[in-house]
Protein backbone atom coordinates (compact mmCIF):
# COMPACT_ATOMS: atom_id res chain seq x y z
CA UNK A 1 0.00 0.00 0.00
CA UNK A 2 1.09 3.86 -0.97
CA UNK A 3 1.60 4.56 2.79
CA UNK A 4 4.44 6.80 3.88
CA UNK A 5 6.14 6.19 6.65
CA UNK A 6 5.88 2.51 6.11
CA UNK A 7 4.05 0.95 8.89
CA UNK A 8 5.28 -2.01 10.81
CA UNK A 9 2.75 -4.85 9.69
CA UNK A 10 0.08 -4.37 6.96
CA UNK A 11 -2.17 -7.14 5.77
CA UNK A 12 -4.46 -6.03 2.80
CA UNK A 13 -7.83 -7.54 2.20
CA UNK A 14 -10.68 -7.38 -0.92
CA UNK A 15 -13.22 -4.01 -0.66
CA UNK A 16 -13.53 -1.04 0.75
CA UNK A 17 -15.61 0.49 3.01
CA UNK A 18 -17.23 3.66 1.55
CA UNK A 19 -16.74 6.91 4.08
CA UNK A 20 -18.14 9.67 3.65
CA UNK A 21 -20.10 12.83 5.10
CA UNK A 22 -23.23 10.60 6.49
CA UNK A 23 -20.64 7.79 8.24
CA UNK A 24 -21.18 7.93 12.24
CA UNK A 25 -17.99 8.79 14.18
CA UNK A 26 -17.85 7.58 17.51
CA UNK A 27 -16.15 6.42 20.63
CA UNK A 28 -12.76 8.28 22.56
CA UNK A 29 -10.04 11.01 21.47
CA UNK A 30 -13.05 14.20 20.43
CA UNK A 31 -10.43 15.89 18.25
CA UNK A 32 -9.88 13.21 16.27
CA UNK A 33 -13.18 12.80 15.64
CA UNK A 34 -13.59 16.20 14.88
CA UNK A 35 -10.46 16.12 12.09
CA UNK A 36 -12.14 13.24 10.47
CA UNK A 37 -15.78 14.12 10.58
CA UNK A 38 -14.53 17.78 8.85
CA UNK A 39 -12.10 15.88 6.22
CA UNK A 40 -15.25 13.79 5.03
CA UNK A 41 -17.55 16.88 5.09
CA UNK A 42 -16.72 17.08 0.87
CA UNK A 43 -17.33 13.29 0.49
CA UNK A 44 -20.67 12.09 -0.52
CA UNK A 45 -22.35 9.46 1.28
CA UNK A 46 -21.16 7.19 4.14
CA UNK A 47 -24.33 6.07 5.72
CA UNK A 48 -24.88 2.66 7.87
CA UNK A 49 -20.98 2.90 7.83
CA UNK A 50 -19.83 3.58 11.78
CA UNK A 51 -15.74 4.77 12.48
CA UNK A 52 -15.16 3.87 16.21
CA UNK A 53 -12.39 4.94 18.28
CA UNK A 54 -11.13 2.93 21.19
CA UNK A 55 -8.71 3.66 23.65
CA UNK A 56 -6.08 1.13 24.60
CA UNK A 57 -3.84 2.36 27.40
CA UNK A 58 -1.73 -0.63 27.01
CA UNK A 59 -0.22 0.66 23.58
CA UNK A 60 2.92 2.40 23.05
CA UNK A 61 2.96 5.91 22.63
CA UNK A 62 2.15 7.04 18.76
CA UNK A 63 1.21 3.52 18.14
CA UNK A 64 -2.17 2.88 16.47
CA UNK A 65 -4.17 -0.09 15.15
CA UNK A 66 -6.49 0.71 12.13
CA UNK A 67 -8.95 -2.41 11.29
CA UNK A 68 -11.71 -2.05 8.18
CA UNK A 69 -14.16 -4.39 7.29
CA UNK A 70 -17.52 -3.90 5.25
CA UNK A 71 -19.44 -0.91 6.76
CA UNK A 72 -17.24 -1.11 9.98
CA UNK A 73 -13.54 0.84 10.73
CA UNK A 74 -11.55 0.74 14.12
CA UNK A 75 -9.34 2.50 15.29
CA UNK A 76 -7.03 1.52 18.38
CA UNK A 77 -4.82 4.13 20.25
CA UNK A 78 -3.56 5.07 23.62
CA UNK A 79 -4.12 8.74 23.12
CA UNK A 80 -5.06 11.60 20.41
CA UNK A 81 -1.12 11.32 19.13
CA UNK A 82 -2.35 7.75 17.69
CA UNK A 83 -5.88 8.35 16.80
CA UNK A 84 -4.32 11.26 14.53
CA UNK A 85 -1.31 9.13 13.01
CA UNK A 86 -4.36 6.83 12.19
CA UNK A 87 -5.55 9.32 10.05
CA UNK A 88 -2.68 10.70 8.17
CA UNK A 89 -2.95 6.73 7.08
CA UNK A 90 -6.02 7.20 6.21
CA UNK A 91 -5.69 10.04 4.12
CA UNK A 92 -2.92 8.43 2.06
CA UNK A 93 -4.92 5.23 1.40
CA UNK A 94 -8.86 6.81 0.84
CA UNK A 95 -9.63 6.83 -2.86
CA UNK A 96 -12.34 7.20 -5.21
CA UNK A 97 -13.84 3.78 -3.64
CA UNK A 98 -13.37 4.85 -0.18
CA UNK A 99 -11.19 3.44 2.23
CA UNK A 100 -9.72 -0.19 1.47
CA UNK A 101 -10.14 -3.19 3.64
CA UNK A 102 -6.92 -3.14 5.60
CA UNK A 103 -5.59 -4.11 8.78
CA UNK A 104 -2.59 -1.87 10.07
CA UNK A 105 -0.26 -2.19 13.25
CA UNK A 106 1.74 0.77 13.24
CA UNK A 107 3.96 2.08 15.68
CA UNK A 108 7.17 4.21 15.18
CA UNK A 109 11.22 3.05 15.75
CA UNK A 110 12.19 6.26 17.81
CA UNK A 111 10.78 8.14 20.15
CA UNK A 112 12.11 11.62 18.04
CA UNK A 113 11.68 12.24 14.54
CA UNK A 114 13.07 15.37 13.46
CA UNK A 115 13.37 18.18 10.80
CA UNK A 116 15.69 20.96 11.70
CA UNK A 117 15.58 24.63 9.40
CA UNK A 118 18.13 27.07 9.87
CA UNK A 119 15.92 30.49 9.75
CA UNK A 120 19.56 32.52 10.43
CA UNK A 121 21.50 32.40 7.60
CA UNK A 122 18.39 32.81 5.44
CA UNK A 123 15.03 34.17 6.65
CA UNK A 124 11.53 32.02 6.02
CA UNK A 125 8.35 33.28 6.68
CA UNK A 126 5.91 31.51 8.82
CA UNK A 127 3.85 30.71 6.63
CA UNK A 128 6.63 28.49 4.82
CA UNK A 129 7.26 26.83 8.26
CA UNK A 130 3.66 26.15 8.54
CA UNK A 131 4.01 24.52 5.37
CA UNK A 132 6.66 22.18 6.37
CA UNK A 133 4.97 21.16 9.92
CA UNK A 134 2.14 20.54 7.62
CA UNK A 135 4.30 18.25 5.64
CA UNK A 136 6.04 16.45 8.92
CA UNK A 137 2.90 15.85 10.41
CA UNK A 138 1.01 13.76 7.54
CA UNK A 139 4.67 11.93 7.65
CA UNK A 140 4.13 11.47 11.14
CA UNK A 141 7.33 13.42 12.19
CA UNK A 142 7.23 14.83 15.51
CA UNK A 143 10.14 17.61 16.27
CA UNK A 144 10.90 20.72 14.72
CA UNK A 145 14.26 22.00 15.44
CA UNK A 146 14.20 25.92 15.06
CA UNK A 147 17.81 27.07 14.12
CA UNK A 148 16.55 30.92 15.01
CA UNK A 149 20.38 32.72 15.64
CA UNK A 150 23.98 32.16 14.30
CA UNK A 151 27.16 34.44 13.48
CA UNK A 152 25.25 35.70 10.29
CA UNK A 153 21.74 36.62 11.87
CA UNK A 154 19.60 36.81 15.16
CA UNK A 155 15.95 36.27 14.32
CA UNK A 156 13.74 35.88 17.99
CA UNK A 157 12.72 38.43 18.91
CA UNK A 158 14.22 39.15 23.10
CA UNK A 159 12.69 42.14 24.73
CA UNK A 160 15.46 42.12 26.98
CA UNK A 161 17.92 42.67 24.99
CA UNK A 162 15.74 45.42 22.13
CA UNK A 163 19.31 45.52 19.42
CA UNK A 164 19.27 41.54 18.69
CA UNK A 165 16.33 42.70 16.35
CA UNK A 166 17.49 46.43 15.92
CA UNK A 167 21.35 45.46 14.99
CA UNK A 168 21.88 41.29 14.70
CA UNK A 169 19.47 40.80 12.04
CA UNK A 170 21.11 42.29 9.44
CA UNK A 171 25.01 41.85 7.55
CA UNK A 172 26.47 43.68 4.81
CA UNK A 173 26.84 41.40 2.47
CA UNK A 174 26.29 37.58 1.57
CA UNK A 175 28.89 34.91 0.17
CA UNK A 176 27.62 32.91 -3.09
CA UNK A 177 29.73 30.18 -2.74
CA UNK A 178 32.58 28.66 -0.93
CA UNK A 179 35.33 30.15 -3.04
CA UNK A 180 34.03 33.89 -2.00
CA UNK A 181 35.72 34.03 1.44
CA UNK A 182 38.65 32.36 -0.30
CA UNK A 183 39.36 35.03 -2.54
CA UNK A 184 38.73 32.96 -5.49
CA UNK A 185 35.61 32.22 -8.11
CA UNK A 186 33.43 33.97 -10.22
CA UNK A 187 30.52 33.24 -7.15
CA UNK A 188 31.79 35.99 -4.85
CA UNK A 189 29.36 37.77 -3.04
CA UNK A 190 25.72 39.76 -3.12
CA UNK A 191 26.83 42.90 -1.19
CA UNK A 192 23.06 44.22 -1.17
CA UNK A 193 22.71 44.11 2.91
CA UNK A 194 20.21 41.21 3.94
CA UNK A 195 18.36 40.57 6.72
CA UNK A 196 16.91 44.07 8.20
CA UNK A 197 13.57 43.40 9.83
CA UNK A 198 13.73 39.79 9.19
CA UNK A 199 12.68 38.25 12.50
CA UNK A 200 10.28 35.86 14.54
CA UNK A 201 8.25 38.28 16.76
CA UNK A 202 7.23 36.88 20.12
CA UNK A 203 3.47 36.59 18.99
CA UNK A 204 5.10 34.72 15.83
CA UNK A 205 6.86 32.22 17.80
CA UNK A 206 3.83 31.61 20.06
CA UNK A 207 1.68 30.97 16.64
CA UNK A 208 4.12 28.57 15.23
CA UNK A 209 3.85 26.66 18.16
CA UNK A 210 0.53 26.34 18.92
CA UNK A 211 0.16 25.60 14.84
CA UNK A 212 2.46 22.86 15.57
CA UNK A 213 1.09 21.33 18.74
CA UNK A 214 -2.78 20.74 16.96
CA UNK A 215 -0.51 18.61 14.08
CA UNK A 216 1.43 16.77 17.06
CA UNK A 217 4.68 18.30 16.63
CA UNK A 218 6.93 20.07 19.16
CA UNK A 219 8.82 22.25 18.44
CA UNK A 220 12.71 22.99 19.42
CA UNK A 221 14.33 26.57 19.42
CA UNK A 222 17.65 26.58 19.07
CA UNK A 223 20.06 29.70 20.07
CA UNK A 224 23.71 28.52 19.73
CA UNK A 225 25.98 29.10 22.18
CA UNK A 226 28.45 30.21 23.41
CA UNK A 227 29.97 29.82 19.63
CA UNK A 228 28.14 31.27 16.50
CA UNK A 229 27.21 34.33 18.81
CA UNK A 230 28.54 37.36 16.17
CA UNK A 231 25.32 38.32 15.48
CA UNK A 232 25.12 38.93 19.16
CA UNK A 233 28.22 40.35 19.94
CA UNK A 234 27.81 42.74 17.44
CA UNK A 235 25.04 44.24 19.65
CA UNK A 236 26.67 43.46 23.06
CA UNK A 237 30.48 43.45 22.49
CA UNK A 238 30.87 43.11 26.31
CA UNK A 239 29.62 39.13 25.57
CA UNK A 240 33.29 38.60 23.69
CA UNK A 241 36.34 37.81 25.55
CA UNK A 242 37.82 40.73 23.89
CA UNK A 243 34.94 43.24 24.28
CA UNK A 244 35.79 45.02 20.91
CA UNK A 245 33.30 46.50 18.30
CA UNK A 246 31.95 43.54 16.00
CA UNK A 247 29.74 43.86 12.79
CA UNK A 248 27.14 40.71 12.26
CA UNK A 249 29.22 37.98 10.20
CA UNK A 250 29.20 38.46 6.47
CA UNK A 251 30.98 35.10 6.07
CA UNK A 252 29.67 31.23 5.99
CA UNK A 253 32.29 28.93 8.56
CA UNK A 254 33.31 29.30 11.82
CA UNK A 255 35.17 32.10 14.14
CA UNK A 256 36.57 32.08 16.75
CA UNK A 257 34.89 35.41 17.99
CA UNK A 258 32.82 33.55 20.36
CA UNK A 259 31.14 34.43 24.13
CA UNK A 260 33.42 34.44 27.10
CA UNK A 261 32.61 31.66 29.60
CA UNK A 262 34.67 33.58 31.95
CA UNK A 263 32.16 36.51 32.72
CA UNK A 264 28.93 36.14 34.42
CA UNK A 265 27.52 38.56 32.04
CA UNK A 266 27.60 35.85 29.23
CA UNK A 267 25.68 33.00 31.81
CA UNK A 268 23.38 35.81 32.76
CA UNK A 269 22.67 36.80 28.84
CA UNK A 270 22.40 33.11 28.09
CA UNK A 271 19.53 33.00 30.99
CA UNK A 272 17.78 35.88 30.23
CA UNK A 273 17.27 34.72 26.52
CA UNK A 274 16.36 30.94 28.54
CA UNK A 275 13.38 32.86 30.71
CA UNK A 276 11.76 34.47 27.64
CA UNK A 277 11.70 31.49 25.21
CA UNK A 278 10.81 29.01 27.77
CA UNK A 279 7.53 31.15 28.18
CA UNK A 280 6.93 30.46 24.55
CA UNK A 281 8.25 27.14 23.51
CA UNK A 282 6.16 24.90 25.67
CA UNK A 283 7.87 21.41 24.67
CA UNK A 284 10.37 19.03 26.65
CA UNK A 285 13.34 20.03 24.60
CA UNK A 286 15.81 23.35 24.27
CA UNK A 287 18.99 23.32 22.33
CA UNK A 288 22.20 25.38 23.07
CA UNK A 289 24.04 24.32 19.61
CA UNK A 290 27.59 23.96 21.41
CA UNK A 291 29.09 22.83 17.90
CA UNK A 292 31.97 24.79 16.03
CA UNK A 293 33.36 26.58 19.62
CA UNK A 294 36.87 27.39 18.78
CA UNK A 295 39.19 27.99 21.79
CA UNK A 296 41.57 30.54 20.70
CA UNK A 297 40.66 33.41 22.42
CA UNK A 298 40.12 31.67 25.31
CA UNK A 299 43.57 29.91 25.80
CA UNK A 300 44.70 34.15 25.45
CA UNK A 301 41.68 35.08 28.04
CA UNK A 302 42.48 36.15 31.62
CA UNK A 303 39.22 35.98 32.70
CA UNK A 304 38.86 32.67 30.84
CA UNK A 305 42.16 31.15 32.49
CA UNK A 306 40.71 32.24 35.76
CA UNK A 307 37.52 31.21 35.62
CA UNK A 308 39.02 27.20 34.44
CA UNK A 309 41.79 27.53 37.77
CA UNK A 310 38.67 28.58 39.87
CA UNK A 311 36.30 25.79 39.04
CA UNK A 312 39.58 23.45 38.67
CA UNK A 313 38.77 22.66 35.62
CA UNK A 314 41.56 20.52 33.28
CA UNK A 315 40.93 22.91 30.11
CA UNK A 316 39.14 24.83 27.90
CA UNK A 317 36.96 21.89 26.72
CA UNK A 318 36.27 21.19 30.50
CA UNK A 319 35.01 25.53 30.69
CA UNK A 320 32.82 24.68 27.77
CA UNK A 321 31.49 21.77 29.57
CA UNK A 322 30.85 23.75 32.54
CA UNK A 323 28.85 26.29 30.85
CA UNK A 324 26.79 23.50 29.10
CA UNK A 325 26.11 22.56 32.82
CA UNK A 326 24.86 25.41 33.91
CA UNK A 327 22.47 25.62 30.97
CA UNK A 328 21.34 22.17 31.28
CA UNK A 329 20.94 22.90 35.18
CA UNK A 330 18.74 26.45 34.48
CA UNK A 331 16.89 24.32 31.57
CA UNK A 332 15.68 21.78 33.99
CA UNK A 333 14.41 24.60 36.65
CA UNK A 334 12.00 25.02 33.44
CA UNK A 335 10.90 21.78 32.45
CA UNK A 336 13.46 21.27 29.72
CA UNK A 337 16.06 18.97 28.58
CA UNK A 338 19.22 20.57 26.45
CA UNK A 339 20.26 18.92 23.46
CA UNK A 340 23.77 20.40 21.78
CA UNK A 341 25.70 19.36 18.70
CA UNK A 342 28.13 16.23 19.95
CA UNK A 343 31.19 18.79 19.89
CA UNK A 344 30.16 18.80 23.65
CA UNK A 345 31.08 15.62 24.15
CA UNK A 346 34.76 16.91 24.36
CA UNK A 347 34.24 17.93 27.78
CA UNK A 348 34.52 14.63 28.64
CA UNK A 349 33.26 13.49 32.14
CA UNK A 350 32.32 16.87 33.15
CA UNK A 351 29.20 16.78 30.90
CA UNK A 352 25.59 15.77 32.86
CA UNK A 353 24.54 12.39 30.92
CA UNK A 354 21.20 13.69 31.04
CA UNK A 355 22.20 16.43 28.18
CA UNK A 356 21.38 14.44 24.39
CA UNK A 357 24.21 14.89 22.09
CA UNK A 358 23.18 15.42 18.75
CA UNK A 359 25.90 12.90 16.16
CA UNK A 360 26.04 15.13 13.26
CA UNK A 361 30.43 14.94 12.80
CA UNK A 362 32.93 11.92 13.40
CA UNK A 363 34.38 14.36 15.77
CA UNK A 364 36.75 12.29 17.87
CA UNK A 365 39.16 9.37 17.08
CA UNK A 366 36.49 5.90 16.47
CA UNK A 367 34.12 8.31 17.83
CA UNK A 368 35.42 7.17 21.19
CA UNK A 369 33.56 10.34 22.44
CA UNK A 370 29.99 9.74 21.32
CA UNK A 371 30.40 5.33 22.38
CA UNK A 372 31.57 6.59 26.15
CA UNK A 373 28.36 8.84 26.31
CA UNK A 374 26.15 6.44 25.56
CA UNK A 375 27.95 3.75 27.90
CA UNK A 376 27.53 5.69 30.36
CA UNK A 377 23.31 5.89 29.46
CA UNK A 378 24.26 9.51 27.60
CA UNK A 379 21.41 9.94 25.09
CA UNK A 380 22.09 10.84 21.12
CA UNK A 381 19.91 12.31 18.61
CA UNK A 382 21.76 10.79 14.77
CA UNK A 383 22.36 13.40 12.36
CA UNK A 384 25.55 12.64 10.44
CA UNK A 385 26.10 14.88 8.01
CA UNK A 386 27.61 12.92 5.54
CA UNK A 387 24.41 10.98 4.94
CA UNK A 388 21.61 13.20 6.18
CA UNK A 389 22.51 17.06 5.52
CA UNK A 390 19.71 18.22 2.89
CA UNK A 391 21.88 21.56 1.69
CA UNK A 392 24.28 19.02 -0.68
CA UNK A 393 23.08 18.25 -3.86
CA UNK A 394 21.54 14.74 -5.40
CA UNK A 395 24.78 14.31 -7.11
CA UNK A 396 26.73 14.25 -4.00
CA UNK A 397 24.27 12.80 -1.93
CA UNK A 398 21.58 11.19 -3.77
CA UNK A 399 18.17 9.78 -2.08
CA UNK A 400 19.00 6.44 -1.32
CA UNK A 401 22.37 7.31 0.72
CA UNK A 402 20.14 9.33 2.72
CA UNK A 403 17.32 6.31 3.12
CA UNK A 404 19.87 3.49 3.54
CA UNK A 405 21.35 5.39 6.85
CA UNK A 406 20.54 3.85 10.20
CA UNK A 407 22.41 3.72 13.60
CA UNK A 408 24.53 0.57 12.17
CA UNK A 409 25.98 3.14 10.20
CA UNK A 410 27.63 4.61 12.78
CA UNK A 411 28.71 1.32 14.75
CA UNK A 412 26.04 1.69 17.12
CA UNK A 413 24.62 -1.87 17.67
CA UNK A 414 22.67 -1.35 20.71
CA UNK A 415 19.96 1.40 20.05
CA UNK A 416 18.97 2.02 24.03
CA UNK A 417 20.68 5.49 23.95
CA UNK A 418 19.54 6.44 20.72
CA UNK A 419 16.59 9.16 21.29
CA UNK A 420 16.22 9.57 17.36
CA UNK A 421 16.59 10.87 14.42
CA UNK A 422 16.86 14.30 12.92
CA UNK A 423 17.39 15.65 8.96
CA UNK A 424 18.64 19.11 9.00
CA UNK A 425 18.32 21.65 6.39
CA UNK A 426 21.11 24.74 6.16
CA UNK A 427 20.67 27.28 4.09
CA UNK A 428 23.65 29.37 3.89
CA UNK A 429 23.65 28.43 -0.40
CA UNK A 430 19.69 28.98 -0.55
CA UNK A 431 18.12 31.89 -1.08
CA UNK A 432 15.13 31.17 -2.38
CA UNK A 433 11.74 28.58 -1.87
CA UNK A 434 12.32 27.20 -5.03
CA UNK A 435 15.53 26.07 -4.01
CA UNK A 436 14.46 25.47 -0.48
CA UNK A 437 11.29 23.02 -1.81
CA UNK A 438 14.17 20.96 -4.08
CA UNK A 439 16.67 20.04 -2.00
CA UNK A 440 14.12 19.52 0.54
CA UNK A 441 10.95 17.94 0.16
CA UNK A 442 12.56 14.63 -1.33
CA UNK A 443 14.58 13.94 1.53
CA UNK A 444 12.19 14.89 4.33
CA UNK A 445 9.39 12.29 3.17
CA UNK A 446 12.50 9.86 2.74
CA UNK A 447 13.90 10.29 6.39
CA UNK A 448 10.67 10.09 7.95
CA UNK A 449 10.64 6.36 7.13
CA UNK A 450 14.58 6.35 8.21
CA UNK A 451 12.74 7.59 11.42
CA UNK A 452 9.53 5.82 11.49
CA UNK A 453 10.44 1.90 9.98
CA UNK A 454 12.69 -0.04 11.58
CA UNK A 455 15.56 -0.76 8.69
CA UNK A 456 15.43 -4.88 8.42
CA UNK A 457 11.70 -3.52 7.12
CA UNK A 458 12.77 -1.19 4.65
CA UNK A 459 13.35 -1.32 0.98
CA UNK A 460 14.50 1.69 -1.05
CA UNK A 461 13.08 0.77 -4.57
CA UNK A 462 9.98 -0.05 -2.61
CA UNK A 463 9.89 3.43 -0.87
CA UNK A 464 10.75 5.43 -4.43
CA UNK A 465 7.57 3.60 -5.55
CA UNK A 466 5.21 4.44 -3.12
CA UNK A 467 6.56 8.16 -3.13
CA UNK A 468 6.17 8.38 -6.64
CA UNK A 469 2.70 6.65 -6.48
CA UNK A 470 2.06 9.60 -3.69
CA UNK A 471 3.84 12.71 -5.43
CA UNK A 472 -0.11 13.86 -6.37
CA UNK A 473 -0.98 13.76 -3.06
CA UNK A 474 2.10 15.16 -1.39
CA UNK A 475 1.85 18.13 -3.30
CA UNK A 476 -1.39 19.27 -2.61
CA UNK A 477 0.44 19.79 0.42
CA UNK A 478 3.01 22.06 -0.68
CA UNK A 479 5.58 19.08 -0.38
CA UNK A 480 7.30 19.57 -3.97
CA UNK A 481 9.15 16.49 -4.68
CA UNK A 482 12.28 16.80 -7.16
CA UNK A 483 12.23 14.98 -10.89
CA UNK A 484 13.36 11.86 -9.67
CA UNK A 485 16.42 12.00 -12.33
CA UNK A 486 17.90 15.12 -9.75
CA UNK A 487 17.00 13.00 -6.54
CA UNK A 488 18.92 10.03 -8.06
CA UNK A 489 21.68 11.76 -8.36
CA UNK A 490 22.00 11.61 -12.11
CA UNK A 491 20.97 15.34 -13.38
CA UNK A 492 25.26 15.78 -14.08
CA UNK A 493 27.62 13.84 -15.10
CA UNK A 494 29.97 14.96 -12.18
CA UNK A 495 30.83 11.52 -10.21
CA UNK A 496 34.48 11.51 -11.39
CA UNK A 497 35.11 14.66 -9.39
CA UNK A 498 36.30 13.64 -5.79
CA UNK A 499 33.16 14.69 -3.06
CA UNK A 500 35.26 17.66 -2.00
CA UNK A 501 35.58 18.91 -5.41
CA UNK A 502 31.44 18.35 -6.39
CA UNK A 503 30.38 19.53 -2.91
CA UNK A 504 32.24 23.11 -3.10
CA UNK A 505 30.66 23.22 -7.14
CA UNK A 506 27.43 22.01 -6.99
CA UNK A 507 26.06 23.03 -3.17
CA UNK A 508 26.84 26.30 -4.45
CA UNK A 509 25.26 26.75 -7.65
CA UNK A 510 23.18 29.84 -7.74
CA UNK A 511 19.24 29.56 -7.76
CA UNK A 512 18.66 30.29 -11.12
CA UNK A 513 20.96 27.17 -11.92
CA UNK A 514 18.63 25.44 -10.03
CA UNK A 515 15.39 26.85 -11.33
CA UNK A 516 16.99 26.09 -14.89
CA UNK A 517 17.46 22.20 -13.79
CA UNK A 518 13.71 22.32 -13.21
CA UNK A 519 12.32 23.48 -15.82
CA UNK A 520 15.01 21.34 -17.88
CA UNK A 521 13.28 18.11 -16.38
CA UNK A 522 9.76 19.43 -16.47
Amino acid sequence: MNIIPKPRRVEEKDGFVALGRDTLIAGEFKNAQTLLTEFLQDVDGGAGVKVEFVKDGNMQDGQYILESKDKSVIIKASSEKGAFYALMTIKQIICDKGLPCVSIDDAPNYEYRGFSLDCARHFWTVEKIKQFIDVMAHLKMNEFHWHLTDDQGWRAEIKKYPLLIEKATARKRTPLSPKAFMGSGDWGYDENEYGRGLYYSQDDMREVVAYAKERFVEVVPEIDMPGHMVAAIACYPNLSCTGEPAQVYDKWGVTDNICCCGKDDVYNFAKDIIDELCEIFDGRFFHIGGDEVPKTRWKKCPLCQQKIKQLGLKDEDALQGHFNNEMAKYLRSKGKRMIGWNEMLDAKDIMDNDIVAQWWVRHSLGNKNEFDWMAKGGKCILSMYTYVYMDHPYNVRPLKKTYDFCAKTLGVSDESNILGMEIPQWVEYIRDEKKLDMLTYARLVAYSEVCWTKPEDRNYQDFECRMENLRPYLSKLGCKICPQKIYRGKTYPWHAFTSALRWNFWRSKPDYEYHKMLDEEK
